[in-house]
């Protein structure tokens, strides 16, 4: 609405009985003029008269809730002169107008011959015949003033002008006007071949099986036609009665056109079809915060990279790499995406071999994460620090999507899940639009390619151009949705770039910030039941003990307990305790910050340089860490945005393969030339060698001193997790029933 001010001087409105007036969706009829306003009252049937004034029919005015037609109710041959049959003539098409524009020259052409004293030119047809060429070329002149952009030096003459059609358009335009000299030629005739009933009834009981999903073609139909009209005609024959015309090819395609599209497309394709094709559009979706609507869904990707060339991929075993799915020499990944309606961002990507529950969950505790560490390791250009916590989520139908695992996981959250239902994907049409532009921006720049379907592809090699490994893929990905996708203007953002409108909104709204580290190793940890033993409980040969983890084994016999391990980072666990959940941090605060996948890393190259059950310092750990984050860093945060299998029967093999005898020593190794070697890790202590004297010797526990499985001293921290919930830290709070 154009935004006005009222003028302070209110008009005054006159109005006709023939008006028609609608009030607030009312029609009404005018009656009279007063000193309180003017009085409307019903136009049908009885209703209380509505007085209104000056100032406020000029405010329902400005609103669209007053309407006046004037002389709407006028008698019919007076009617016609301001709207002819209820249509507007400026909406006729250029053909009319051109005829109308030719008929409208030629009444003052014809009038001026009229009111020339020298011509004895009257309304009849004797006397108008002779200056019929005289009023051509006048008609002709009087269409060239009315066009004076036309440059042509010709004039546009009627060729055949007769001298009663001259007399009754001037009477026409006297009687109605402008709307008298307009026809209505377009809609006349009906050049469809006329058929009798009988015809038309059997025509259209044939041509009504075109509406049925065998998709039957109209050749087909055309041929059961005759068929049908042949039995017909043979009946009528035996009967002695007329026969009846077979109807044409082209009669009966004309009668499969005039079928309804909906019901066409409805009945041949579906109903997801239909309503793709003929469901109306409104506005759309009004989302103004970021995050406030977050999209995603999974993609094959169009491109087939190398699975066992180079990279971190060369450490893994044979086993590994089929648990992963990376056995094969080349194969396609899937992507699952997540974007934010209001800003069109990707805050959150993940690629695996086949997508699943975990995957899914990967990408929601992605989106709650910063990940500029990511686009660091890719070498990305722009920021990647698109995060936040999101209200709304909205995802398909698939049946990991739909399992208890992430509809426990998001509960938890607070986060609430829309599933779309399928063959719908309108319902989430911004995802679906960033697969498509990866599709078409992305891929085609990728070797390997596989395009959408056969016939696209053609004979494009597309397994022998493969060049990319898994690595390389990732960074592909993260460079492009960073430094391309999120720095292109977007025609949903009105030309503005993602980028730019994160940024505006952010400043704007902000964001609701993520959970803590100790919620997220709850809610998006690993499920695993372990056994405590007096060294607390071991995953993946990290241990893990707290006081509140010694008093639980003092006083229950309980061994078996649940465990929430977060494989990105290992630094600390939850542990269910006589129902009540408790974060017990690692023995060694080296393991603070360090996923799961670094820690295989390092454990293989710690194992790879020393015998099967030596006891490894703690030094040693530090150091192979170190190594592992400082020369292969941007590699295994690539690798982070590959889905990784931490399931359990991985696990179970990891410990097997890698921590089977696998001992960290309590203390780092005193060596006085510590300092002068050139690698880490090339001298450890074995589990036969007498203990350093030092500072790291009042911390050893020997083995002899506890084989009594009686709990030892145990040295905590001033601070243990689980200290401050309700009381934990009280010996007196701990009582368990002895059984």
């Amino acid at each position: 609405m154009i935004a006005c001010k009222p003028s302070p001087v209110q008009p005054n409105f006159s109005f006709s009985k023939y008006d028609g007036i609608v009030i607030g969706q009312q029609p009404y009829r005018y009656f009279e003029t007063r000193e309180e306003g003017h009085i409307f009252v019903a136009a049908k049937g009885v209703g209380i008269p509505q007085v209104m004034t000056n100032a406020e029919i000029s405010r329902y005015l400005s609103v669209g809730n007053f309407s006046c037609t004037p002389k709407e109710h006028q008698p019919e041959y007076l009617r016609e002169r301001i709207l002819p049959e209820g249509e507007l003539l400026s909406l006729r098409g250029t053909k009319a107008q051109k005829k109308a524009a030719m008929r409208m020259a030629t009444v003052p052409a014809f009038r001026e011959l009229l009111m020339d004293e020298t011509k004895n030119v009257t309304r009849s047809a004797n006397s108008v015949r002779p200056y019929l060429g005289v009023i051509k070329l006048r008609v002709g002149e009087i269409l060239a003033e009315g066009h004076p952009e036309d440059s042509s030096e010709s004039l546009a003459v009627p060729r055949k002008l007769g001298a009663k059609t001259v007399i009754e358009w001037e009477r026409k335009e006297r009687r109605f006007g402008l709307a008298g000299l307009y026809d209505n030629t377009t809609k006349r005739g009906n050049r469809d071949r006329r058929l009798t009933a009988d015809e038309l009834m059997i025509m259209g009981r044939i041509v009504s099986k075109y509406l049925d999903d065998q998709q039957l073609s109209q050749a087909i139909i055309f041929g059961e036609v005759k068929d049908a009209f042949d039995d017909e005609n043979a009946k009528r024959r035996a009967e002695g009665q007329p026969e009846l015309v077979c109807p044409s090819r082209e009669s009966v395609r004309q009668a499969i056109r005039k079928l309804n599209p909906f019901d066409v497309t409805l009945t041949r394709h579906g109903r997801q079809a239909a309503n793709r094709d003929f469901s109306p559009v409104g506005m759309g979706l009004q989302v103004e915060r970021p995050m406030q609507r977050v999209e995603f869904d999974e993609w094959e990707v169009d491109a087939i990279t190398l699975m066992a060339e180079g990279g971190l991929y060369h450490h893994l075993t044979a086993a590994e790499k089929k648990k992963l799915g990376l056995d094969k020499k080349v194969a396609r990944w899937w992507i699952t995406v997540a974007i934010c309606s209001a800003t069109r961002c990707i805050v959150g990507m993940v690629i695996s071999r086949n997508p699943n529950s975990q995957s899914a969950l990967r990408v929601i505790e992605m989106m709650m994460r910063d990940k500029g560490v990511w686009g660091d390791a890719c070498g990305a250009l722009s920021q990647l620090n698109q995060f936040g916590w999101p209200p709304h989520i909205v995802t398909d139908c698939a049946k990991y999507n739909l399992s208890m695992l992430i509809r426990a996981r998001t509960s938890d959250l607070g986060i609430t899940v829309e599933y779309c239902p399928a063959g719908d994907p309108q319902l989430k049409g911004r995802i679906e639009r960033v697969f498509g532009t990866f599709a078409t921006q992305l891929m085609p720049r990728l070797s390997g390619r596989t395009f959408s379907n056969i016939a696209a592809r053609g004979d494009y090699d597309s397994e022998n151009r493969a060049c990319l490994n898994p690595e390389e893929f990732c960074s592909v990905l993260v460079r492009y949705v960073v430094d391309v996708y999120h720095r292109t203007p977007h025609d949903g953002l009105g030309g503005e770039r993602p980028l730019d409108c994160w940024n505006r909104l952010v400043e704007k709204f902000g964001v609701q910030p993520p959970p803590d580290l100790g919620r997220r190793r709850l809610i998006f940890g690993q499920e695993r039941e372990r056994t405590v033993t007096r060294k607390g409980i071991t995953v993946l040969g990290v241990r893990y003990h707290s006081e509140v983890l010694a008093r639980y084994m003092a006083q229950s016999d309980e061994r078996r307990v649940a465990v929430r391990w977060y494989p990105e980072d290992i630094g600390a666990i939850w542990v269910e305790l006589s129902g009540r959940w408790f974060e017990v941090p690692a023995v060694f605060d080296r393991y603070r910050g360090v996923s799961a996948q670094e820690w295989l890393h390092a454990a293989a190259e710690i194992r790879a340089q020393n015998d099967r059950n030596a006891e490894v310092d703690r030094s040693v750990v530090r150091q192979a860490l170190d190594f592992i984050k400082e020369t292969n860093s941007a590699a295994m945060t690539r690798v982070g945005l590959t889905m990784q299998d931490w399931s359990k029967e991985r696990m179970d093999y990891e410990e097997d393969r890698l921590f089977i005898g696998f001992k960290t020593s309590e203390a780092e190794a005193q060596n006085p030339y510590e300092g002068q070697r050139s690698e880490w890790g090339t001298s450890l202590p074995m589990s036969d060698s007498p203990p350093n004297n030092g500072a790291g010797e009042k911390n050893l526990t020997d083995d002899t001193e506890t084989s009594s499985g009686q709990l030892g001293t145990i040295q905590f921290s001033d601070h243990q997790s689980g200290n401050d919930a309700d009381g934990a830290d009280e010996s007196n709070a701990w009582t368990v029933e002895d059984k």
